[in-house]
């Protein structure tokens, strides 16, 4: 018999300098885009209910650190609708650029989605991520 202990942690930056030193950094295990099963986590919480419509977020840790560039289907990551990052990661450093999380969900790969917008930090990534538009939804990493 073995036992899997998964620690997961936070922790909220102030998100009122730059982008690229003041985020919120997740690093979560279960958001990789493998794990599978359907759970009920949803990203509708405070960490992405900023006053402003959303929070800087920096993903670290082995569940990833960018927002999954293909649809990992559904009941992936920690959700039942498993978002991915339906774009390019921009090659430019300190420049935000927009873009789509979709949200998979019968009978398309992209019936649900966000605006978001996403910035190269010079060796990582931040996403600007907005709460997540149905319960049982994820950003979904690698």
């Amino acid at each position: 018999m073995s036992t899997t202990v998964v620690v997961s942690s936070i922790s909220v930056g102030s998100q009122s300098g730059p982008p690229c030193t003041s985020y919120t950094i997740i690093n979560d295990p279960t958001r990789n885009a493998n794990v599978t099963g359907i759970y009920t986590n949803c990203d509708s919480g405070p960490l992405f209910n900023a006053s402003n419509g959303g929070s800087w977020i920096r993903f670290v840790g082995t569940g990833g650190t960018i927002i999954t560039l293909t649809p990992p289907s559904m009941s992936h990551c920690g959700g039942y609708l498993s978002g991915w990052f339906n774009g390019t990661l921009p090659t430019t450093v300190g420049i935000a650029v927009n873009g789509t999380v979709c949200f998979e969900t019968p009978p398309q790969l992209c019936w649900w989605f966000v605006r978001m917008s996403i910035i190269n930090c010079g060796g990582f990534y931040i996403y600007f991520l907005p709460p997540v538009p149905a319960c049982n939804a994820r950003y979904c990493t690698t």
